[in-house]
């Protein structure tokens, strides 16, 4: 119940960095059991066809009313067999009880040939009350294997390992606006037998893994990554809630949400830092949401991004 390989340069403690952390309270379950959070509603997490579908495309003038779901962050089309990143939290708004306001990381294969059958995993936060019962961001993940979609345990699929950590526990300390910052710190990759692993927190704590056999495309690598915020339900057509900390990304750090500590597995195993240039930006409706500051820092890609809705 552990990867096969770890990346070559991944350091828990290496991450520099000054603002605080946010985590989930832990629990401590018997030696051979896991925690399991259980909320009465279930609703399908992000529609991940159309989230591809905006990553792949990068047009920022495209703003299609029909969309249930609105993006607003960093897209990579290259090969890719992991990701770090830390993701700034916040709480905002969100109206609709089945509506969700997050930001995560998410790495995609298979769209640009068979988009009926992508494949996807994805880590992340979510405002989302319909699922949580509350207003309050809580720590979730989520795949597609191009035949179903599942957020956490909801089904089967992703083997949790961790008695410590519960999928969708909530997240504490959250960012306030020109406030203390406060970010969490994921990692997923793929060890050598095709297993996807999330890690969670500074210290790479590990959570669990999505089987290699789960999948097709991605059982090989994957091929496009995503970084940033995401707004998705019922009534974002007519009332888009904010994102991050609803307020635009041209207000920088502080004031503005961020992704940043962004850092690439690559084929060999070896956990390196782009440059910011091999980003592009996706934002899905600029007249609500925006992207800024992309840039190369010592820890890794740097990006503002969200807005008012």
């Amino acid at each position: 119940m552990e990867p096969s390989s770890h990346p070559i340069g991944l350091d828990g403690n290496s991450i520099p960095d000054t603002t605080l952390e946010s985590s989930i309270h832990l629990v401590s379950c018997p030696l051979g059991t896991i925690p399991i959070w259980r909320s009465e509603q279930h609703y399908p997490i992000v529609d991940i066809k159309e989230l591809t579908q905006q990553i792949y495309t990068r047009n920022i003038t495209r703003n299609n009313k029909n969309n249930t779901a609105s993006l607003a962050g960093l897209s990579r089309g290259q090969d890719i067999y992991g990701t770090t990143v830390s993701i700034n939290v916040y709480d905002p708004e969100v109206y609709g009880t089945q509506d969700k306001s997050g930001g995560l990381t998410t790495i995609i294969s298979g769209y640009s040939f068979d988009r009926e059958h992508t494949n996807a995993v994805g880590v992340g936060w979510f405002v989302w009350q319909s699922n949580g019962g509350d207003k309050a961001a809580r720590f979730h993940i989520f795949y597609d294997n191009g035949q179903k979609q599942c957020f956490d345990l909801k089904c089967p699929g992703f083997i949790h390992t961790s008695p410590n950590i519960p999928l969708g526990g909530k997240l504490s300390p959250i960012s306030k606006y020109d406030g203390p910052q406060a970010h969490m710190n994921t990692f997923v990759y793929q060890d050598t037998n095709s297993n996807w692993w999330v890690k969670f927190g500074k210290e790479s704590t590990v959570v669990g893994y999505w089987p290699g056999e789960l999948f097709g495309y991605l059982k090989s690598k994957g091929t496009v990554g995503y970084w940033g915020g995401l707004v998705e339900g019922p009534t974002i057509k007519y009332k888009p809630p904010p994102m991050g900390s609803g307020h635009p990304a041209s207000e920088g750090d502080g004031k503005a949400a961020y992704v940043k500590n962004i850092k690439i597995v690559t084929r060999d195993h070896q956990l390196v830092t782009p440059m910011s240039r091999e980003f592009d930006v996706a934002v899905e409706n600029p007249k609500c949401y925006s992207v800024a500051h992309k840039s190369d820092q010592d820890g890794g890609v740097h990006a503002n991004w969200g807005g008012s809705g």
